[in-house]
């Protein structure tokens, strides 16, 4: 055979058979042969750790969806495991489960809080490392209880209990600056970035966790138990030192520019309450040096909605919408300085990353800051406030008819 023919033929046969060797999937699984774990828990034990696992029973679901009976069991199982290291719990997992652990649809990492505290770097090497999870899920601290009480506690309006707290807190901080939503690449950010301490929300169980438990929490109009988002933590690198109030959390929700809607009383010339709600806000910092020393600047601009009012001021009045938006601008100007001062005096953590703002902007002004200051540049770090609010709607009504009804 000419050997330039004999080329051509071996290179037409490798290209013939080279997708044949290419095509096969070697950790091919097919589903019925997956637990899909939707949630996990890990707590501190006496060595090791408690790993929980929050895992969906399909034939549970499908009943529930099909035919719109619902099912007659509990829609997941939750299995407990202490390990001396994260990934073991997968071998345990395997003990006692006739399908392989799944993780890829992982929607909500719970930390015990006594775990928080002691330190969480180590376990979330695993998760983080691993290329099944995606590492966007929310990652949340149970507030004075454990991670595995928390995803024990079965939930009515979302069967899926993982499901239900990874909604709830897809909605919670747009409709509140109470809390936060934290997922699993930002906290690990946040603990490496140079100037800035994480948080996570805190989630916590209302009744008892044992009851929660039952299928009963199911099927009564007022469950006994039921899991709520309340409080912000506050971590220094990676170990949880305390919790913000809810005014604390407000104000930090405001500097760090993650406010996408916050409604508070204002009280009117009388002193009755109008409620204001901020529908749009945003948060413009930057850094100014004067004298050598950094200052950091802070503007909210806020547009706002008159959602209630048990005053008798009269809403057309120009005059009175004056005084309410300078009185709104002052509120939120309270909120961030009074969370500052308290966050600064009671855990010296610089959650809201004023040291990256100045680490990004001027990096040779924060080398100078962290070796002549340490740890307590915020301390003497000034910062000045301001805000802009317009209230561009007071609703369907121009003031309240309460000023009408008759003595």
């Amino acid at each position: 055979m000419d050997p330039k023919k004999g080329r051509t033929f071996s290179l037409l046969l490798f290209a013939l058979l080279g997708p044949l060797l290419l095509s096969g999937c070697w950790e091919r699984k097919e589903l019925n042969e997956m637990a899909f774990i939707l949630a996990m828990g890990l707590d501190k034990a006496e060595s090791g750790y408690k790993v929980t696992m929050q895992e969906v029973i399909p034939s549970a679901i499908s009943s529930q969806t099909v035919g719109g009976s619902g099912g007659g069991g509990v829609p997941v199982v939750v299995s407990s495991f202490t390990v001396p290291t994260i990934y073991e719990a997968d071998r345990k997992h395997s003990l006692i489960s006739s399908r392989s652990g799944y993780k890829g649809h992982i929607r909500v990492l719970v930390i015990g809080e006594e775990l928080a505290r002691a330190g969480i770097a180590e376990t979330l090497d695993v998760l983080n490392r691993s290329r099944e999870p995606r590492n966007d899920y929310y990652v949340m601290v149970a507030k004075g209880t454990t991670a595995e009480e928390v995803l024990k506690v079965l939930t009515p309006l979302d069967k899926i209990p993982a499901n239900k707290l990874f909604s709830a807190m897809d909605k919670a901080y747009k409709e509140s600056a109470k809390t936060v939503a934290v997922p699993l690449y930002q906290f690990i950010e946040d603990m490496i970035y140079e100037g800035v301490n994480p948080v996570l929300a805190g989630v916590e169980v209302s009744g008892s966790a044992n009851e929660g438990s039952k299928k009963s929490n199911l099927d009564e109009s007022t469950p006994k138990t039921i899991l709520r988002y309340h409080s912000v933590a506050v971590f220094k690198r990676d170990k949880m030192i305390g919790w913000l109030s809810d005014n604390e959390a407000i104000g930090y929700n405001y500097i760090t520019n993650k406010v996408v809607k916050s409604s508070g009383p204002i009280p009117g010339d009388d002193g009755r309450p109008i409620v204001i709600e901020a529908l749009h806000t945003s948060t413009k910092r930057k850094v100014k040096v004067i004298g050598g020393e950094p200052h950091i600047y802070i503007h909210v601009k806020a547009e706002c909605n008159i959602e209630e009012v048990e005053s008798r001021d009269n809403l057309e009045s120009e005059k009175v919408i004056t005084k309410l938006v300078k009185k709104t601008e002052e509120r939120i100007i309270s909120r961030m300085k009074s969370a500052v001062e308290q966050i600064n005096e009671d855990y010296n953590a610089d959650i809201m990353g004023f040291g990256q703002l100045i680490y990004r902007a001027k990096p040779k002004v924060w080398a100078r800051l962290r070796q002549q200051k340490g740890d307590d540049y915020l301390k003497s770090l000034p910062i000045h406030y301001s805000a802009s609010v317009s209230i561009t709607r007071i609703g369907v009504t121009d003031k309240s008819f309460i000023g009408d009804i008759k003595e």
